[in-house]
């Protein structure tokens, strides 16, 4: 027999055959993704929020400016167009350089209108809407670079539970949906402020979606609610309905009758009969178009007035207007305008009385203390302030952002005027040909705006203390322009009181 060695027994059943490895239970594969998955799906969601913004904004804007409106749907549908290749082409670099590209290129854009301005236009106000697209884009960028970085894309996550990816996706489409909620209804929600801080801008609170808001939700405030209705005259708070301002230029007809213009603008107790002042105009067809193109009024209605309930936004308003009744006292007469650097533009028009412009105003924006234009209820030395107005130089289609306080003071234009020796002769509706016929020579205006203040004693508008037209200033013959007494007729000085609602509650003027 051979020597064998001994064995000791173990006391352990045998060992099977493979060698037996202890170590960590590794995870389930469902349970851990690569970090560049989780930056994909954030992408393609901040991709399509704001390609959902600014498809909803489009519409508004190419009413606005068709290049505008061109630019918004372009860039919508190249980041739907991004949110679909990173999800198509999953291994492929270029649709993250594609992302990254994109929307730093539009978010650089928008920092520009915020701030210096696109050409064509001033700078704007932010908004909810835009930043939230914006904010959206910075962060697609911020995943795109991330994931361009392989160790950063190759990083092993938790995987993100599918009802947690659902809430999150739930909920940037809630905060998206808000955002659109005012486009969709038919508003233009930038921002907040007509208006901002220092000396140009008088007032904030003249929103570009507020600027008529939610009539019906306007209409039934409730009086006792309200701190605004000592701003007018009870006849114009009894009338006046919110809504959307009226017409902002003349490149468009009115929609009344010459006779029904002259039963309002013809004083029955004048001594001269609306016939006869329908039948002068219909035989100067320059002045008839001037009247029928809008360039006098746009129209016979009281302006839309919205409703003010905050005591701190009536508060200022009222203070405004007090300013503005004070800077009015200080040129009672066109000879005082004349003599402060204002020189004619207009002749008195009913409606809208004599414009008298100070040149030397028109590049400082919107100053309460400097209008740019006086408004007088005759053409003679003595004739006797009516109002003031503010004269702003603002590309594009949409109306000046600066102005008094709350969403009632609007600009309009009047585009195409045709103007002889500084002094507007015709209407816009004028043609090139007529307008040289009487030595004359058409204007552009499309960037001139101007909104009107009626604050002097006897002359308070009954549609509206910032109507674009007054009913108050009647026609006139040509004997009488020079020697009406002050007030639009009454005798009412700038030292007189307003004739506003004094039994409405608020500040009075």
């Amino acid at each position: 027999m051979s020597e064998q060695t001994p064995v000791e027994p173990t006391g352990q059943p045998d060992a099977p055959a493979e060698a037996v490895v202890t170590a960590p239970t590794p995870a389930p594969e469902a349970s851990r993704s690569r970090l560049g998955d989780t930056l994909r799906a954030l992408v393609v969601a901040c991709c399509i929020g704001a390609a959902v913004v600014h498809f909803a904004y489009a519409p508004v804007h190419i009413d606005e400016d068709a290049f505008h409106g061109v630019f918004f749907l372009a860039v919508a549908w190249a980041q739907l167009t991004l949110a679909f290749a990173l999800a198509r082409w999953r291994e492929a670099r270029w649709p993250w350089l594609a992302a990254a590209g994109v929307n730093a290129a539009v978010a650089a854009v928008w920092v520009i209108s915020r701030t210096a301005g696109v050409p064509g236009s001033d700078a704007e106000p932010v908004g909810f809407p835009d930043a939230l697209a914006t904010g959206l884009e910075v962060v697609a960028v911020a995943g795109a670079l991330l994931a361009l970085r392989p160790a950063v894309a190759t990083r092993p996550v938790a995987r993100l539970h599918p009802v947690l990816g659902g809430v999150a996706a739930l909920a940037l489409m809630g905060v998206v949906s808000a955002s659109v909620t005012p486009s969709l209804a038919g508003e233009h929600n930038h921002a907040d402020g007509h208006g901002g801080d220092g000396e140009t801008a008088a007032g904030a609170g003249h929103t570009d979606g507020g600027h008529h808001g939610d009539a019906q939700a306007l209409a039934d405030v409730d009086q006792s609610e309200r701190c605004d209705l000592g701003f007018n005259t009870a006849a114009y708070n009894e009338a006046a309905q919110p809504g959307m301002p009226h017409h902002t230029d003349d490149t468009e007809g009115v929609d009344f009758t010459l006779e029904e213009w002259a039963d309002v603008f013809v004083d029955p107790e004048g001594g001269l009969p609306a016939s006869v002042v329908v039948d002068f105009i219909e035989q100067r067809p320059t002045l008839r178009e001037g009247i029928m193109g809008g360039s006098l009024t746009h129209t016979l209605d009281p302006d839309p007035w919205n409703p003010i309930t905050d005591p701190d936004e009536c508060a200022a308003l009222a203070d405004e207007l007090s300013r503005a009744k004070a800077v009015a006292e200080r040129y009672p007469t066109i000879a005082d305008a004349e003599a402060a650097g204002y020189r004619r533009v207009t002749t008195y028009l009913p409606g809208i009385a004599a414009h008298y412009m100070n040149f030397e105003h028109l590049q400082d924006g919107f100053v309460l203390e400097e209008p740019e234009m006086l408004l007088y209820d005759g053409d003679g030395p003595d004739a006797s302030i009516v109002g003031l107005s503010y004269y702003i130089l603002h590309e594009g289609e949409e109306e000046p952002a600066e102005g008094f306080t709350g969403d009632n003071d609007h600009y309009h234009r009047h585009v195409g005027l045709c103007i002889r020796d500084g002094v507007v002769a015709a209407g816009s509706s004028t043609s090139e040909e007529d307008c040289a016929a009487i030595g004359g020579r058409k204007s552009d205006g499309t960037s001139g705006w101007m909104s009107h203040v009626w604050i002097a004693p006897g002359c308070e508008s009954d549609w509206g203390v910032f109507s674009g037209a007054n009913p108050q200033l009647t026609v006139r013959t040509p004997g009488d322009t020079s020697s009406v007494p002050p007030g639009c007729g009454t005798g009412k000085t700038m030292s007189d009181d307003l004739a506003f609602d004094t039994g409405g509650e608020g500040p009075e003027i």
